[in-house]
């Protein structure tokens, strides 16, 4: 068994120098540590607190941000501002952040979901996975043929 690796940025350094608002915390890192900081999962950790000070968290992250954060993750020219933006989401003191389960990058293959998405590309996901729920598969087959699917499309979609 390979030997465990430790992080080049441990997440409980940088959550406590958000917390305690320490404005120097990424100008002392180093260049391979700078590469590592993912802003998009230190935000998601960020706005995770337990504890009376949760909402602060929560608004302050939305706030400063997420807001921005998809026109700066385009162009990021600015990590620094980045960085004093969490430390101004911070209270002072120490918070738990507690683990975030990262999530599934994987797309479930779905097909008669897909199949309808085609057809309705304006409908909502929850309203498409209802109106697989309301209609039997023989219901939604007819409209496959309506829509001018062939057999085996048919089959490849809904399977036998």
């Amino acid at each position: 068994m390979s030997p465990k690796k430790n992080p080049a940025l441990p997440l409980k350094d940088v959550m406590a120098a958000i917390d305690k608002k320490d404005r120097n915390f990424y100008n002392n890192l180093s260049a391979e540590q700078k590469k590592a900081f993912s802003a998009w999962m230190m935000m998601r950790y960020c706005s995770s607190v337990q504890g009376r000070d949760a909402a602060n968290y929560i608004y302050m992250t939305n706030e400063l941000l997420n807001r921005y954060h998809k026109i700066e993750y385009k162009v990021p020219q600015h990590p620094e501002l980045q960085w004093l933006l969490f430390t101004a989401c911070g209270v002072g003191k120490v918070q738990f952040h507690p683990f975030l389960k990262p999530p599934n990058a994987r797309k479930k293959n779905n097909k008669v979901f897909d199949f309808i998405y085609n057809i309705y590309p304006h409908m909502k996901a929850e309203d498409i996975n209802n109106l697989i729920e309301i209609n039997s598969k023989e219901e939604l087959k007819e409209l496959a043929e309506a829509h001018g699917y062939d057999d085996k499309s048919i089959r490849d979609i809904f399977g036998k």
